[in-house]
Formats: structure tokens, C-alpha cells, sequence
């Protein structure tokens, strides 16, 4: 999947309190989960193109993803 499928699939709530919310699209179907993975966060809100813990915005959105899909039972 590439980075602009995943930013279209993904849906990425606000942070608070180190929790926020992320929704999938997932075989035509919506499933939503709570993280707390705020590097991966701050690696796709980071504006000025510092990476710091993730390489690539694609890996941080494919954590994100398999983190939905590991707490809604999906394969």
C-alpha cells in the first residue's frame, strides 16, 4: 500500500492527554481504535520534515494501521 492509500484510509484524531483516536478503512468497512503511539503521531503532524523516531511518514501510518487492525481482531 502506498503512503497516499494509507492517508486515505486513515483517519487520525487529535492528542490529548497522550491518547488519541484512529480510524480504518479496512475491506469496506470502518473500524476505530484508541493509541497511545504519540511518536508516530508527532511523526505525521510534524511540519518542518524532521523524522525523529519513525523513517518515513508510510512507517508511522503502517504502525498505526496495524495497531487498529491488531485491537479490532483483523487478519
Amino acid at each position: 500500500m502506498t503512503t497516499k492509500e494509507l492517508y486515505n484510509r486513515i483517519t487520525i484524531g487529535c492528542c490529548a492527554g497522550g491518547q488519541f483516536e484512529v480510524e480504518i478503512e479496512f475491506r469496506n468497512k470502518t473500524y476505530r481504535c484508541k493509541s497511545n503511539n504519540t511518536l508516530a503521531y508527532d511523526c505525521l503532524r510534524n511540519n518542518d520534515g524532521e523524522l525523529v523516531y519513525y523513517s518515513s511518514e508510510k512507517q508511522a501510518l503502517l504502525a498505526l494501521w496495524s495497531e487498529c487492525k491488531r485491537a479490532n481482531g483483523l487478519k
